[in-house]
């Protein structure tokens, strides 16, 4: 063991205090790595620094945030010992450490107590961005770069949401959970439970190309039906831009990754009961532990069950999750994880209403929040998803380390819906409905193998990363679309009623999607300077059987480049290009195959990351168009003329202002418009697309006195108007609603309620009526009524 501060024994009490207080424990360490490594860590805050060396010297490093708070380094860079570098970094500061193995422990000199007292930071090889955090500041993400990547140094905006934020803010969707992300218009077809859909940048993003643990989902659009279970995510990424240099196909607006729990190496024990209006009743919990001293193997379990009305009137929700994993960590070098998941909604998507009667008031009054335009005798979906996989990673060495991510999905889903179409040709004051029946089912392979070097030229510090991904999926559906006779009354429905079914048009078709890539990357650092090249070659492949069989095949090149400057005091500007496509399946009218839709976006912008506390900040200004938009014709047949350029600026503060004191803020910018179209819209804006949205949000737990254990909370969205269809023809009007929370920790009431904690949260909390958007005259949603509901959360 390596010395250097005067008190050995002292020190090895507080390093076993502040792991005592994570629930950390420090076992199995490597033996002292000793031997040379190449560095290149730039003069930047100290924290920032170490989390630099921790990472390039496979070292854990464990501190009080005070201790670093305010402190810069002057950076390392070259080949030396690992403690050598450490001794750099603490130079003319008055920071003892103390290194036994791979693990690191800092303190203030004379202040025998620090790690005590304070809340204690890891860095280093044991924070990754899969890792627990706390607080709602991540600094790392891997959907940006797909290695462990900081944020200051990624050419691009990503947004995290982590655990902590998720917990707090209590969503039900992952479209709840991006309510407070710059970029996303995360409600727009209202309160829906069976599906999650929104906008990135303008562009729509469906759940059926959201990431799960870095690979695909990858679902065509009749099983898109998912809406992934927030309890049973560790946090939330969010790529804003083109990003097909990373993973293929994807819409040019962005990725979402939804990062899976994973098993821990310490006793992790929750359940939690929720009741709230609309006879909303949940329970949930969440294990983890070790199964052997050694912590090589850990597991853990989450499950949930969920029942509840919807606002919309005879629909009712229910959802059962259950997600075990098994980790096997041999070493610091190695962990292999094997991930699982079942998921059961049954339920039926909050069908549209008219524009008339809810944008604009109709002659006989305004339809409620509560209008169900359909018939329980009809009605009814049930959607399951089961998936298990794993994740792969073995570090041989201080150069090369190699992942893999793995994940086989299957999909059911069965439903019927009635849904208006139109207003009736005898009695325009009454609408026709159409009846659509679904069933399918699908299943997904998916794999991605990469690769990864850590090496120096000269004084270049790279991370390189090659790889190799597939992506396999077979689907089926049979869906019978029929015309309903009878007139519909939507201002006094009749329901339970014999209706009268008028074939319209059947389908009964398979489809089979394939995507191969193979991609490589070099994010590249020259004292502080940070370059990222990146390029990707697919191949894709789209088989569909039906009345018209249909194969396509496409191959593309994508690339991207960055590049950032750290500055010392924290700033750091950057500019990247990066592009997207999409296949599309068809055939113009003199039967030459339909050309992928590409994306191509321009970025520049400035974070910052202080020295004295807690916090990230973002501004961003891009410019993104959409290329090869299919349009159909009047007369029949498609043109691939259409382009859509966007365009706009984003803030977002994310920061622990204070201790206890959190703050979540963004403010979105985004000009929308039809720059090239063969059908009149040219110059137009797309539907549900807002120019302006903003964001705020702030809780603060009461660090000590009578009130210790209490946390207040609120936030206000405001989303912009939106045009209500593609000709512009009205607008629906932007709204404002506000959240709140409140919570208190009953173990600083009586010591034999340790754990336990109550919290009330309050969604729209001023019942605030609006539309969400619409998509046609007849196809507007209504926003989330207010819902309360109350946690009791017991932690052991």
């Amino acid at each position: 063991m390596n010395k250097h501060h005067p008190d050995t024994s002292r020190l090895r009490l507080r390093r076993c205090i502040a792991a005592a207080a994570l629930g950390i424990t420090l076992t199995a360490a490597l033996p002292a790595q000793a031997e040379p490594v190449q560095l290149n860590i730039p003069a930047q805050p100290l924290a920032s620094a170490l989390s630099a060396l921790g990472s390039q010297a496979n070292l854990q490093i464990i501190y009080g945030q005070d201790t670093v708070k305010g402190i810069r380094s002057h950076g390392v860079s070259g080949t030396m010992e690992p403690e050598e570098a450490l001794r750099r970094l603490l130079e003319g500061t008055n920071i003892q450490y103390e290194l036994d193995g791979n693990n690191v422990t800092l303190t203030s000199a004379g202040n025998d107590a620090a790690l005590e007292m304070e809340a204690a930071t890891i860095v280093g090889q044991a924070y990754s961005s899969a890792s627990p955090m706390d607080g709602y500041v991540a600094k790392r993400a891997s959907v940006g770069s797909k290695t462990d990547a900081a944020l200051i140094e990624t050419p691009t905006s990503v947004s995290v949401v982590t655990r902590d934020q998720i917990e707090a803010q209590q969503p039900k969707t992952v479209a709840q959970a991006l309510r407070y992300t710059p970029g996303v218009n995360a409600e727009l077809a209202g309160p829906q439970f069976v599906t999650d859909q929104l906008t990135i940048r303008g562009f729509q993003m469906g759940t059926g190309r959201m990431l799960r643990d870095g690979t695909r989902t990858f679902l065509p659009d009749f099983l898109g039906w998912d809406a992934p279970e927030p309890y049973g995510l560790e946090r939330i990424e969010v790529l804003r831009g083109a990003s097909s240099v990373l993973y293929g196909v994807s819409d040019p607006g962005g990725q979402i990754n939804l990062v899976s729990k994973r098993p821990t190496t310490t006793p992790l024990h929750e359940v939690q009961l929720q009741a709230g209006n609309l006879d909303y009743k949940q329970g949930a919990f969440d294990l983890s532990d070790a199964l052997d001293e050694e912590g090589i193997w850990s597991y853990r379990v989450t499950g949930v069950f969920r029942e509840g009305d919807a606002q919309t009137d005879h629909i009712t929700n229910r959802r059962q999750y259950i997600a075990p994993a098994i980790s096997f960590r041999p070493s610091n070098d190695t962990e292999f994880t094997v991930l699982a998941e079942y998921q059961k909604q049954t339920g039926n998507f909050a069908n549209p209403l008219p524009a008339s009667g809810t944008v604009f008031r109709d002659p006989r009054g305004r339809l409620d929040r509560d209008t169900y335009v359909g018939d329980t005798r009809y009605d009814h979906m049930t959607n399951e998803k089961t998936s298990l996989g794993y994740v792969f990673e073995h570090r041989f060495d201080d150069i090369w380390t190699v992942r893999q991510n793995l994940r086989y999905s299957y999909y059911r889903q069965d439903s019927s819906e009635l849904a208006v179409l139109s207003p009736h040709f005898l009695d325009p004051s009454q609408y026709m409905r159409y009846f659509d029946q679904r069933e399918g089912d699908g299943r997904l392979f998916t794999v991605d193998t990469q690769a990864q070097a850590d090496f120096a030229t000269w004084d270049i510090q790279h991370t390189a990363l090659v790889g190799f991904d597939y992506n396999n999926g077979k689907f089926d559906q049979q869906q019978a679309l029929d015309i309903v006779a009878e007139p519909f009354d939507i201002f006094r429905p009749v329901y339970g009623q014999p209706l009268t079914f008028l074939p319209f048009s059947t389908a009964d078709y398979e489809q089979k999607l394939s995507q191969t890539g193979v991609y490589a990357q070099d994010q590249m650092k020259i004292d502080n300077w940070v370059f990222v090249l990146g390029g990707r070659y697919d191949w894709t492949s789209d088989q569909r059987d039906d009345r018209t069989p249909q194969t396509q095949k496409d191959e593309k090149f994508s690339g991207r480049a960055g590049v950032v400057y750290l500055f010392e005091n924290g700033l750091a500007p950057y500019a990247s290009y990066s592009e997207s496509f999409l296949p599309t399946i068809g055939n113009t009218p003199d039967g030459s195959q339909l050309d992928p839709t590409i994306g191509k976006q321009y970025e520049v912008g400035l974070k910052y990351e202080p020295n004295d506390y807690n916090a990230m900040y973002t501004i961003a200004a891009f410019d993104l168009t959409r290329e090869n938009l299919v349009e159909f014709l009047p007369l029949g047949g498609v043109r691939q003329d259409g382009e859509v350029r966007s365009k706009g600026i984003e803030l977002e503060a994310r920061a622990e202002v204070l201790q206890g004191l959190n703050l979540i803020g963004s403010y979105t910018w985004n000009d929308v418009e039809v720059t090239e179209s063969n059908t009149g819209t040219e110059g137009n804006t797309p539907f549900r697309v807002p120019e302006h949205m903003a964001s705020l949000w702030a809780d603060y737990l009461v660090q000590g006195g009578a009130l210790e254990g209490l946390r207040i909370g609120g936030g206000a969205r405001y989303v912009g108007s939106t045009y209500g269809d593609s000709a512009n023809s009205f607008k629906v009007d932007s709204y404002t609603v506000v959240d709140a929370l409140v919570s208190y920790q009953l173990g600083r009431l009586d010591s034999s309620l340790d754990g336990v904690e109550v919290a009330l949260n309050a969604s729209n909390l001023f019942d605030e009526e609006y539309v969400a958007g619409c998509f046609s005259n007849m196809g507007c949603q209504y926003g989330q009524q207010r819902t309360v509901f109350g946690t009791v959360t017991y932690n052991w």
